[in-house]
């Protein structure tokens, strides 16, 4: 075989003909970060920096600031397990405070909300996905999960596939939402009783399955955590085991049922969500 046998070009390769103009979704982003984290907001602006993205930086809590929700540690001990550190209720405040903010002030279709510990493929053709999502009825979907979680493949963006999460994956470090997802969760947050990641994807008591993107266009950077958890603190005492494990159980049990109704929404998104399609050079003119 010669030796540029790779490089000679294929006989039954066609070019694929220019696609015609994609629909696009306004897409605002905003990423949550301490005025103090300096070096995080050089490395978010430096990956932002000659791009034609619209983005921003949000001034992170530092406790507890919104009105709209209520903290009861007992309470969330007897759900979470645990109550939660001042650093978890400042990032549960302040995911309320930009979703709220953009309901009410925002000219956008969709938020993508980045927390500032992430790497973003800035290629990633973000309007045109908003506007996939909107034709598709996804409200809510995850652009990044921190662990492995079980799912189910509905369909594909270009060459990645578009799945619907059974559990949690965890994490809240980047997610796009629509109006209508973020009123749903907003409506339905008022009492914190576990970590605001874990509150959105409650999709058996919020209408908005876990939908996410695979492989993702955000991973979160290897770098030391802004978000220390609370201690576990004292030992549950039996009575406390006893309800926390039940109400464990009737969590898993209207997670099953949950995703058992929404084999159907699977169904009919399977029927209108894309094929696998090649990216080609026209697909990354922005």
């Amino acid at each position: 075989m010669s030796a540029d046998t790779l490089a000679e070009p294929a006989t039954n390769f066609q070019v694929r003909p220019t696609n015609p103009p994609q629909p696009a979704a306004a897409v605002e982003i905003v990423v949550i970060s301490l005025p103090s984290a300096t070096k995080r907001r050089q490395w978010i602006s430096s990956t932002f920096e000659g791009t034609s993205l619209k983005w921003s930086f949000f001034d992170a809590h530092t406790s507890l600031d919104q009105a709209a929700l209520h903290y009861d540690k007992a309470v969330a001990r007897a759900h979470f397990g645990r109550g939660l550190s001042e650093p978890e209720l400042a990032i549960c405040s302040s995911h309320v405070a930009v979703l709220s903010e953009f309901l009410q002030r925002s000219q956008a279709d969709h938020i993508l909300v980045l927390e500032d510990d992430v790497i973003f493929d800035t290629d990633f053709p973000l309007a045109r996905f908003g506007a996939f999502c909107a034709e598709n009825g996804i409200e809510y979907i995850r652009l990044f999960g921190k662990h492995y979680a079980k799912a189910i493949r509905l369909g594909f963006f270009y060459d990645r596939s578009i799945l619907r999460y059974e559990t949690t994956p965890a994490g809240a470090q980047a997610y796009l939402m629509s109006k209508k997802g973020a009123k749903a969760f907003l409506d339905s947050y008022r009492s914190i009783d576990t970590t605001v990641d874990l509150a959105m994807d409650s999709f058996w008591k919020i209408p908005l399955p876990i939908y996410s993107i695979f492989p993702y266009p955000i991973i979160e950077r290897f770098s030391p955590t802004s978000i220390p958890m609370a201690s576990y603190g004292r030992q549950f005492t039996l009575p406390e085991r006893l309800s926390f494990n039940f109400k464990r159980t009737i969590i898993k049990l209207r997670k099953t049922w949950a995703n058992a109704a929404l084999r159907k929404t699977d169904r009919q998104l399977r029927q209108r969500a894309g094929r696998f399609r090649q990216i080609f050079g026209s697909d990354t003119e922005k």
